[in-house]
């Protein structure tokens, strides 16, 4: 596997505190149903510029769409509402404690239950580690 994959999970680390913080500001100024809009017609256009450059060819067949296809644009809104707020309620690092927690529970969950992969003792044990380090953060 090409090393530099593992780039990507950091970029989305940095986007994620960033635009979070970024977001908390301009809802202060715009409100958060505009910060929302906006955010969402940016992701409309340079998805619309992916797609008009065929950077991952694919097709769509809209007669075979089925109800959790909406699922990940739910839980998208739902990152770029909660995110904010979370950040001007108790602050950056503190939320980002909790979704690091969260996503380790959960990401362990959805390899072993959605995927079938095993969770040998040594994952499960670094995970411990990490949410006991994200909760001793908190403190």
């Amino acid at each position: 596997m090409n090393p530099v994959v593992y780039v990507l999970p950091l970029i989305v680390g940095l986007c994620g505190v960033l635009q979070g913080g970024l977001n908390k500001r301009l809802a202060a100024e715009w409100g958060l149903g505009w910060v929302l809009m906006s955010t969402s017609v940016l992701v409309l256009l340079f998805s619309g510029v992916l797609l008009a450059l065929d950077v991952y060819p694919g097709k769509m067949n809209f007669s075979e769409l089925k109800w959790w296809h909406a699922l990940p644009g739910v839980f998208g809104f739902l990152v770029v509402l909660c995110i904010p707020i979370s950040i001007a309620r108790i602050g950056a690092l503190p939320s980002f404690l909790i979704v690091v927690a969260s996503q380790i529970v959960a990401s362990g969950a959805w390899d072993k239950f959605v995927e079938g992969a095993e969770l040998p003792w040594t994952r499960v044990a670094g995970a411990s580690l990490a949410l006991v380090g994200a909760w001793l953060a908190t403190l």
